[in-house]
């Protein structure tokens, strides 16, 4: 909570490339604030029609879901755990601008006519039997997913585990502990590398960010948001929307709000 979120840019330095009225969105923390300074470059410059409110979203989801995809070449093929996340759909949604396949595992096959509209070219059901048997899901709508011989890349969002020890069976739990069996990594030239998005934002150059900032403000566009909105606050009822963010079965982003934005 208030590590990310988007306003307009109400002064400016001489030498900054900003000016005031610009929508930006914020990648890092304090924005429970009315008024913010930063630095040119701490801060992502959007295009003066995005949603404002979706904008203040975009810096964590979105972001996580760029950075598991750098990398992969136009044509590769991805695996995605957990496949039924926000983080993975944002994925499934990039991927298919990107021209990659995607195979999301679930633990509910209900949603797989949902996450096959969404970018998937296939969806498997979770199980014992998965990594033995990956032709086993319930809907499978590419007849050349390569299966088992094919090479992926496995992405996952691991800040929303599944509660189990195995994750879908595809070499990569969601748990505190990691285990890898030793002759995947050796024998099949395994790869695991972990991704932050505080640092992979850092480490991009301005222009790369402007540059994702522009795919992620397509997807808008293109009839995607970043995360349904449950409930709105003020910023002088935030004991309000914390005790809202705690609710049980909360199904949407709470947001803070200024009368400034």
């Amino acid at each position: 909570m208030g590590i990310e979120g988007a306003g307009r840019v109400i002064e400016a330095g001489p030498a900054s490339r900003l000016r005031p009225g610009t929508i930006v969105a914020i990648p890092s923390g304090g924005t429970w604030s009315e008024r913010l300074a930063f630095a040119d470059d701490a801060v992502l410059p959007l295009p003066a029609g995005v949603d404002m409110e979706q904008a203040a979203m975009l810096c964590v989801n979105p972001f996580t879901a760029v950075g598991l995809l750098e990398g992969v070449p136009e044509g590769g093929t991805i695996a995605l755990n957990a496949g039924s996340a926000a983080v993975s759909r944002l994925v499934l949604a990039l991927a298919r601008r990107r021209g990659l396949r995607a195979l999301a595992v679930v633990r509910n096959a209900v949603v797989a006519d949902e996450l096959i509209a969404a970018g998937a070219a296939a969806v498997l059901e979770d199980g014992p039997d998965l990594s033995r048997s990956p032709a086993r899901g319930r809907r499978c709508t590419d007849p050349a997913w390569p299966g088992r011989r094919g090479r992926q890349r496995l992405g996952t969002p691991l800040r929303r585990p599944v509660g189990r020890r195995r994750a879908g069976g595809l070499r990569a739990p969601l748990l505190d502990r990691v285990d890898l069996p030793a002759a995947e990594l050796v024998f099949r030239d395994v790869t695991v590398r972990g991704y932050s998005r505080l640092r992979g934002y850092a480490a991009m150059t301005p222009e790369r960010r402007v540059e994702i900032g522009a795919e992620l403000v397509g997807l808008l566009e293109g009839g995607n948001t970043f995360s349904p909105i449950e409930a709105r606050y003020g910023l002088e009822d935030v004991r309000r929307a914390v005790a809202h963010h705690e609710r049980p079965g909360r199904r949407g982003k709470i947001l803070l709000t200024s009368p400034s934005t």
